[in-house]
């Protein structure tokens, strides 16, 4: 067995309420959030009205609730219009380990002073199964269940909770995470591959701590650009090489982890192997429909041994189905003021599940918050 690297083991299930701690919002959390509506219209630009309706809610609330209303002239009823496509690149030129630290400012995580800080979700939640988990043993696929299911269901938006969301394409729901001011991380098998000429992907849109299709609390924003190392061939499972490159950076419209708070990252090490230091979050398909998001803690990981620590299968036993594909492995580390992803979840057979992760995630989140700070 390798050897433990102690400098910078994440912090375990008894040492992490000694340098993590919980605290209250720091200000007040009035702010601005942006939503947008997509809709097809004549040669003249649609013409908004907006009325805001105050809602009757019960006695005693901290907050007043209203309902938005948006009124568009001029669309043309019956027809469609989506996000736009993204443009990216393909990330080929690797940055040298001994230079990670130049990039330090880049990887870390930020909690912002109008959230309340806690080092676990509190509102837990009952837990309704909808998919039961039948696959076939022949084939690996984005996820499986190794009893007992040890998922919790919750509803919390305090960070870094409020860092994590539900990405959509034209292929579904899945999960991802935030990384910086507008850097989201998923997997690279969520995207559409095969957008309009000219564009490098079709459409996403994220919206953080999304719950029962609500508005979120942050808003909603989409993708712009998109930066990777290997495309997906997008037939929906996970073949040769491609649980190495299961990640995607996408630089989003918004400035919308300015709100959240966004996660730091590191590159994973093998030092850590058969640790029970890591967290996963995402939106199962198999509990409530994909609508709420569960967490599982502790849990340890295996990086493959015959892969090179730049882009490597990460094995582990947590419990996923898919829904909750693009959703990051992360853990805490002292002297940081939020977690680091090292890795997505990404495939399962049924023996084990698959993540992916290695120094070329940590390359991509570098890039992609360079060229769009």
């Amino acid at each position: 067995m390798a050897k433990k690297d102690k400098v910078t083991e994440p912090l375990s299930r008894n040492t992490i309420g000694q340098f993590f701690k919980a605290r209250a919002a720091r200000r007040d959390n009035l702010g601005q959030i942006k939503r947008s509506i997509f809709v097809a219209a004549g040669k003249d630009d649609p013409k908004v009205e907006v009325e805001v309706v105050r809602m009757e809610r019960a006695l005693g609330e901290a907050s007043v609730h209203y309902e938005v209303r948006f009124r568009v002239d001029g669309v043309r009823l019956g027809e469609r219009a989506s996000p736009p496509p993204m443009q990216g690149n393909a990330v080929e030129d690797r940055i040298p380990t001994t230079r990670l630290r130049e990039f330090e400012s880049l990887l870390a995580s930020f909690a912002p002073d109008h959230l309340a800080v806690d080092p676990r979700p509190r509102r837990l939640l009952k837990a309704v199964k909808r998919i039961p988990a039948l696959l076939n043993k022949r084939r690996r696929y984005n996820t499986t269940i190794f009893g007992p299911d040890q998922r919790q269901v919750f509803q919390d938006t305090s960070y870094p909770w409020s860092a994590f969301g539900r990405c959509e394409t034209n292929f579904g729901p899945f999960s991802g995470v935030l990384i910086g001011p507008r850097h989201l991380l998923t997997c690279n098998h969520g995207i559409d591959w095969t957008p309009p000429p000219g564009f490098a992907a079709d459409w996403l849109t994220f919206t953080p701590a999304y719950f029962d299709g609500l508005p979120g609390p942050f808003g909603t924003t989409y993708a712009t650009h998109v930066y990777w190392i290997k495309k997906d061939n997008n037939d929906g499972v996970s073949n040769g090489d491609e649980g190495q490159y299961d990640y995607v950076v996408l630089v989003l419209n918004d400035r919308i982890g300015d709100l959240t708070g966004w996660l730091g990252t590191r590159r994973y090490s093998d030092a850590w192997d058969g640790l029970e230091l890591w967290w996963h979050i995402g939106y199962p398909a198999d509990v409530n429909g994909q609508q709420r998001p569960t967490f599982q803690s502790w849990f340890s990981m295996d990086g493959h041994d015959e892969q090179p620590g730049t882009h490597e299968v990460i094995f582990h036993h947590a419990d996923v189905f898919p829904g909750q594909s693009g959703g990051p492995m992360f853990g805490f580390w002292e002297g940081d003021v939020g977690p680091r992803a090292v890795a997505v979840q990404s495939w399962q057979n049924s023996m084990r599940n698959g993540a992916s992760g290695g120094g070329d995630l940590v390359d991509l989140a570098i890039r992609a918050r360079s060229d769009h700070p």
